[in-house]
């Protein structure tokens, strides 16, 4: 077959293009894509390793900072709760401290103490005038016209109450640190003794002790004895007359005393002196 016209082909027709070739690699599209996508991880990894790497390096900085801050925050609320817990304990503490300190005598309560015990004992003379003349109503009439010698003889008809001796003891009123109230009490409290003598029926007397002890000063009773009169102990009733009795007159002695916080000189004298250089 010949050809006609301009056309003369001078190569074959189906020939292969040529492509480069570098290190003996030759780049063919396959090779050039193959290529490509490497060089697009490997710019990724650069990427991340030089930009997204520190930014989460800082992030995870910044993060761990605002967990501390918030951790402290926390910390910080919790201390001012604990301190405002602290606060209430404190100030219930020292209300209870004052309501117990209002229980012990002070000086101003030990300065009236001898007028509040003669007020305790008048108090039981308050019907006395009554009593005795009930019962002079129950004697014969040999009694009635000469009481003041069968008073003499057996003692009263009715027996006034009275406070024979209230006397301090100076050299037992000291800071307490013989263990009588307790170990826990040594060097924390001191008292007031006195020594006190009463005279009144059983029923005065027993109405008196009960009574010092309502009193506002904490007041504690010790060494109590108490002895009938003499004269009653041997009385017989006078014949058709059984009513017509003394009165079982009682003297009582005890020792009184008056607990009290210690003051700002007790607690500087309970200080041990300090040793010489």
């Amino acid at each position: 077959m010949t050809a006609g016209g301009d056309f003369i082909p001078d190569q074959a027709f189906d020939a292969a293009p040529e492509y480069p070739v570098v290190f003996g690699l030759r780049f063919t599209p396959v090779v050039t894509g193959i290529l490509l996508a490497l060089l697009g991880l490997a710019g990724a990894g650069a990427l991340l390793f030089y930009l997204v790497l520190p930014e989460w390096e800082t992030y995870q900085q910044l993060k761990t900072q605002v967990e501390e801050t918030e951790t402290q925050l926390q910390q910080q609320e919790a201390i001012k709760q604990q301190i405002s817990t602290a606060k209430q304990n404190l100030e219930a503490a020292k209300k209870q401290r004052d309501d117990v300190l209002t229980l012990f005598a002070n000086e101003a309560s030990l300065d009236t103490l001898l007028l509040d015990l003669n007020r305790q004992v008048d108090a039981r003379n308050a019907d006395l005038s009554r009593r005795r003349e009930q019962k002079l109503a129950q004697c014969p009439a040999v009694v009635q016209q000469n009481l003041q010698e069968f008073e003499e003889k057996v003692g009263p008809l009715a027996t006034q109450a009275r406070l024979k001796t209230f006397t301090p003891l100076a050299d037992k009123s000291t800071v307490i640190t013989d263990s009588s109230y307790g170990a826990a009490v040594n060097g924390k409290l001191r008292r007031q003794v006195a020594n006190v003598e009463l005279v009144g029926n059983f029923d005065q007397t027993s109405a008196i002790l009960q009574s010092i002890e309502r009193l506002q000063p904490l007041l504690v009773i010790r060494n109590l004895s108490s002895t009938a009169d003499e004269r009653s102990k041997g009385f017989v009733p006078l014949p058709g007359f059984p009513s017509c009795l003394p009165d079982t007159q009682i003297t009582t002695k005890f020792q009184l005393e008056a607990l009290l916080p210690l003051s700002a000189a007790d607690r500087t004298a309970a200080q041990p002196a300090a040793a010489p250089k």
